[in-house]
């Protein structure tokens, strides 16, 4: 049994405007994560089901067969090896819960995946 305080567990930073709280069990990663508005996350997949619980906000996810918008207290389920990308359209607070332990969030290979294109803008 392990006990987690997301109090005092280390905030991530993805990029300048994603971050998250980890923990880890032996079969289940569970972050809570705030990301803010223009946060792109590329295409990708991986062997997790993933579980996108939003308590704030509204998050964009590009499916397959469909593009689905998630907010606040509501879930989206995204099972194994389904090919999704997302985009914050408004500040998210979110639950992020995958079935297998994430190796990539523990190394944090996945943060390339992250970015908010506005930052890269210049003003004319």
């Amino acid at each position: 049994m392990k006990l987690f305080d997301l109090n005092e567990v280390e905030s991530d930073e993805v990029s300048s405007s994603y971050f998250r709280k980890i923990a880890h069990g032996e079969s289940l990663t569970i972050g809570k994560v705030e990301v803010h508005a223009g946060e792109v996350t590329g295409l990708h997949s991986h062997e997790s089901e993933e579980v996108i619980f939003v308590l704030k906000g509204a998050w964009l996810f590009r499916l397959p067969d469909e593009d689905v918008t998630v907010r606040a207290n509501q879930m989206l389920f995204i099972p194994p090896g389904v090919e999704h990308s997302s985009e914050v359209l408004e500040d998210v607070i979110a639950i992020d819960i995958c079935s297998k332990a994430r190796p990539d969030w523990q190394s944090g290979v996945d943060k390339s995946l992250h970015s908010n294109p506005g930052q890269f803008l210049w003003g004319v």
